[in-house]
């Protein structure tokens, strides 16, 4: 897979985009995302029940806005994070009068690298 590929699949479409950020709940998460949280953390402090945080992330997931991670403990059980996925957003129209989208994405270390590696492999069947 091309650099090219791996971006192209990295970004979602513009209507997702918008869809989850004129998502009143969704923005809640996302303002609460100002470091990485788990599942627990979120619903505690935005207040949701826990099938509704769970919808709002997926559809955060979808957008490519949220990132999922497992943090390898050794004191104790792994966890599920979330973290913001983008510093900032800017939404235009092109010469053919196509809705454009730019997400500008926080440079990664190699231990979220590592992290999200994880998270990949531990999706596989």
């Amino acid at each position: 897979m091309s650099d090219d590929e791996s971006v192209a699949q990295d970004e979602a479409d513009v209507s997702t985009v918008l869809r989850s950020l004129d998502d009143d709940k969704c923005r809640v998460i996302l303002q609460s995302l100002h470091e990485p949280k788990s599942a627990n953390t979120l619903r505690e402090e935005c207040g949701f029940p826990k099938s509704t945080l769970y919808r709002k992330l997926e559809l955060l997931r979808e957008a490519n806005l949220v990132k999922e991670y497992t943090e390898v403990r050794r004191d104790g059980p792994n966890v599920t994070l979330y973290e913001r996925h983008f510093s900032n957003i800017s939404i235009g129209i092109d010469d053919s009068d196509e809705f454009t989208l730019d997400i500008d994405r926080p440079e990664e270390s190699p231990e979220d690298r590592l992290a999200t590696f994880w998270s990949e492999m531990k999706k596989e069947p």
